[in-house]
Order: structure tokens, then C-alpha cells, then sequence
């Protein structure tokens, strides 16, 4: 539980999205023009909830594609981007020597990449969802419970343990941590009190992360 606000938002499309691929957290994956247009309307939308130049923390995985996101939103709000808090603990799930290959080459050698509930299956040599459990806790206990509004920007998977964590779901029957429903690139979910609402974007996204 915690008085703190925090608006969890995913990062617009990328490129690699659109080509269906496995993304990297260490190159940058430019934004498509409808990433560009999802991260500006998700800024409006905050700065219909916040007004204009709120009071704000801003928090962002330190990848390009949400890096350029957050500068976007912070352009809406009127905000100061070289402010953010940077971190890798807000990263995407890694998904090892897979990274940068498409789906389909993937899925050729080893089968199904998207799951059940359009979770990712982890590699091999990737990460699973309880080391991104433990890295995100990390994150929720340094960041702790200040009162103010906070705004991170971070990708799908690890978003939706993030919210998981942070909005008390129960813990996911094949992955043991706690795994909330899937959003939309470009959406913004609401955590307060323990409880989460969808301020901005619809349920089920896309598989990619």
C-alpha cells in the first residue's frame, strides 16, 4: 500500500516491433511514427490527469525506446527530461542470445515465443520472471513511499510485474510472482492504495516487447 501515485506507462511502437522482433536493452530501437503519435497522446492524456508542468517524479528504463518516449511526455507536460531517474532495473525482460532475432527465426528453432496470457517464454540463456520480480522489488524498496507522483516509463513484460507487484495480483500459477493484465503500447496505468485502474490504452496488448 502506498500514498504515492504512480503512472506506469508502456513505450510506444518501435521498429523492431513493427518487424517482429526480439528487442535488445542495450541498442536503441528507434520509435515508429505511431510510436512517436502513442507517446505524445499518453503525455496529453497525463497532462489532462496532472495539468501543466505538474510536480512529478519521472522515472525511465535506460533503453532508447523509452528514453525517447519519456521525451516526448515530458514535452507535453512541460517537464524536465534530463531529470529523470535512469535505471536498468525498469528494463525489459532479457531475452539472451535471442535478442535481435526475429520471431519467426526464433520460433523455428524452438517453438512458440508468446505463451498463455501474451506472457513471453524466457530463453535459455535469458531472464525469467522471478529475477525480473527481484529487480523491480529492488527498485519499489529504493524508491519507497514519498507521497508524490511518480511517472515511469518502462516496457511490456516487465511493466506488467511491475503492476503486478505494486497492485497486489496474485501470483501467476506457471511463473510464481505476480503478473497483471496486459495493456497496449502507448497506455498508462494508475497505481494508488494498492489498487490499479487504466487511465489511458485498453487491455490486451501486443506480444512484443
Amino acid at each position: 500500500m502506498t500514498s504515492s501515485r504512480f503512472y506506469i506507462m508502456r513505450h510506444g511502437e518501435t521498429v523492431y516491433n513493427a518487424a517482429r522482433r526480439l528487442q535488445s536493452n542495450h541498442i536503441h530501437t528507434p520509435l515508429t511514427r505511431l510510436g512517436c503519435e502513442q507517446a505524445t497522446q499518453m503525455g496529453q492524456a497525463l497532462r489532462r490527469e496532472l495539468g501543466e508542468r505538474p510536480r512529478v517524479v519521472l522515472h525511465v528504463s535506460e533503453t532508447g525506446r523509452a528514453l525517447q518516449t519519456a521525451a516526448l511526455i515530458a514535452e507535453e507536460l512541460g517537464i524536465d527530461w534530463f531529470a529523470a531517474s535512469r535505471t536498468a532495473d525498469l528494463k525489459e525482460i532479457d531475452m539472451g542470445s535471442w535478442c535481435e532475432r526475429s520471431y519467426d527465426d526464433v520460433e523455428a528453432e524452438h517453438g512458440p515465443i508468446v505463451i498463455a496470457d501474451h506472457l513471453l517464454r524466457p530463453a535459455p540463456d535469458g531472464e525469467d520472471y522471478p529475477e525480473i520480480a527481484a529487480r523491480l522489488q529492488s527498485w519499489i524498496e529504493r524508491t519507497g513511499d514519498d507521497g508524490q507522483d511518480h511517472i515511469v516509463v518502462m516496457h511490456g513484460i516487465s511493466s506488467r510485474v511491475l503492476r503486478g507487484i505494486m497492485a497486489g495480483y496474485p501470483a501467476h500459477p506457471d511463473h510464481g510472482v505476480p503478473i497483471a493484465p496486459s495493456l497496449v503500447q502507448g497506455s498508462i496505468a494508475l497505481i494508488k492504495d494498492g489498487a490499479e485502474c487504466v487511465l489511458h490504452g485498453a487491455e490486451r496488448g501486443t506480444e512484443h516487447a
